[in-house]
């Protein structure tokens, strides 16, 4: 039987717990790392969320306080309203120079706002040539509720 030095197995005893002590040290600094990438990633993921919605919402947004003729407003509710099987989220109002709205909401409003405005007197027709000032309406949320083209 071999006998050891009592300071001998102090010494070891020491370097035993030092070593754990440093583990759960190594073990704690990864865990909370570990949560800190965790939420890095939600909030890299929420900025992209919110990016991709405002490159989807440039198209219609870019048409806030700009004046356009009338054959862009048709051209306009062509793209957002001309198919039936896509919903659109937002409604598109054309307020003519006596102050009357005409609201369309899906392809068969475009299609009769379309065949009024090519007879040019027809009450709700757009002129083609005429300028219309565009406005876009969102909601406390951002979400695009109304996109107006009044006559000017």
């Amino acid at each position: 039987m071999i006998r050891r030095n009592r300071f001998e197995v102090v010494g070891q005893s020491l370097v035993f717990a030092a070593g754990v002590i440093v583990a759960v040290v190594f073990v704690s600094i990864m865990v909370m790392e570990f949560e800190n990438a965790r939420k890095l990633s939600d909030a890299v993921n929420e900025n992209m969320i919110e990016l991709t919605a405002a490159v989807r919402d440039s198209t219609v947004t870019m048409y806030d306080g700009v004046k356009v003729l009338g054959a862009d407003v048709l051209n306009f509710g062509r793209k957002y309203f001309g198919s039936a099987s896509v919903a659109c989220p937002f409604v598109m109002k054309i307020i003519t120079d006596s102050g009357q709205s005409v609201v369309v909401s899906d392809s068969e409003g475009l299609k009769e706002l379309v065949r009024v405005s090519g007879l040019g007197t027809a009450p709700g027709a757009v002129d083609l040539t005429d300028e219309y000032l565009g406005s876009v309406s969102q909601n406390a949320n951002g979400i695009i509720t109304e996109v107006s083209f009044t006559k000017v």
